[in-house]
């Protein structure tokens, strides 16, 4: 049975106005966030990093990045820049 343009648009996520994902933009990057098998918390919120490659998710205009800075401070994590993506790990001690 075909889905409806109304029904497969109901199923993506609210922000996900296209599958490109600007690094520098205010968007996030369903596409790879659904590849690595994440999904939004009971609130609706989807997490800032794969935890399994480090690649942070939200653009640097996202209305949050400030707080995904904060947060990946916190947590001894440090955000650097590999290629035209965004990534963090543990810093060195």
């Amino acid at each position: 049975m075909k889905k409806t343009l109304r029904q497969a648009t109901a199923m993506k996520p609210k922000h996900d106005i296209s599958s490109t994902f600007n690094p520098e933009g205010d968007g996030y990057d369903y596409d790879t966030a659904k590849k690595s098998g994440m999904k939004p918390d009971k609130h609706g919120h989807w997490g800032s990093r794969d935890r399994k490659t480090g690649l942070l998710l939200k653009g640097r205009k996202h209305k949050t990045w400030n707080k995904l800075v904060k947060g990946e401070g916190k947590a001894g994590y440090r955000i650097f820049k590999k290629g035209k993506r965004y990534y963090s790990e543990p810093k060195k001690h």
